[in-house]
């Protein structure tokens, strides 16, 4: 009987159609990773602010200038406006408005925000970090005279991700969640994006954003609760 269905012409143009979706599907999923990874390399210095006024922020994108400070913030904030779970912040000082703004609309989208800051910073001048605190935000941060001097933020981190699907019971999971870290040098204020000679990265890469994620588990469930 097998034998006789393996040499039939209807068995031929089933075996042919299925190599040819498996096919298909494998070269679509490579066209479709590739167009997600992501490796922005952001390098402030003296001539980040040469353009400050120079244009409208929705236009920062597309300033010529590669060292412009709002171009950097405006790609900052469209990842995070991607963000769909998470969104993990590890962070010294911030006090750009842009950056809060977009976090506030994360918020509104039902992303889970998490802050670890270092606790002499919380009130410092200008700081956002206990404005998010106002909407809900949990903040955390270490017992000690060191300083807690990261910088970095993971979106949609993998583990982080999982976890809160196992919580979220129903979620609809979407078809593809892009992590990504950014991490650098810089504080996220007007001295650091247009003040001193900085650099940061904004990145899809998974043993990246997966390390920097493990990192900010590790963190959060040593320090204490604000």
């Amino acid at each position: 009987m097998f034998v006789w269905l393996r040499n039939h012409p209807l068995w031929t143009a089933v075996t042919i159609g299925a190599g040819t979706m498996i096919t298909f599907k494998y070269i679509r999923d490579k066209i479709r990773n590739s167009n997600q990874e992501i490796l922005d390399i952001m390098i402030f210095n003296e001539l980040s602010g040469k353009c400050d006024s120079g244009h409208p922020k929705k236009e920062a994108l597309n300033c010529p200038n590669k060292y412009c400070s709002k171009r950097h913030i405006q790609r900052i904030v469209q990842q995070i406006d991607q963000a769909v779970y998470s969104i993990d912040i590890a962070i010294y000082t911030f006090t750009t408005i842009e950056i809060l703004e977009a976090f506030y609309r994360a918020l509104d989208r039902g992303v889970t925000i998490r802050v670890i800051s270092d606790p002499e910073m919380l009130s410092s001048t200008g700081s956002k970090v206990l404005s998010l605190k106002s909407s809900g935000v949990e903040i955390r941060m270490p017992e000690t005279t060191a300083l807690m001097h990261h910088k970095f933020l993971v979106i949609d981190g993998g583990a982080r991700v999982k976890s809160l699907l196992r919580v979220k019971d129903g979620r609809k999971k979407p078809t593809c969640v892009v992590g990504a870290v950014f991490y650098g040098s810089a504080n996220w204020t007007a001295q650091g994006f247009k003040g001193n000679w900085e650099n940061c990265v904004l990145s899809s890469d998974k043993l990246l954003t997966n390390r920097f994620q493990a990192e900010f588990d590790r963190m959060w469930t040593s320090f204490k609760r604000y």
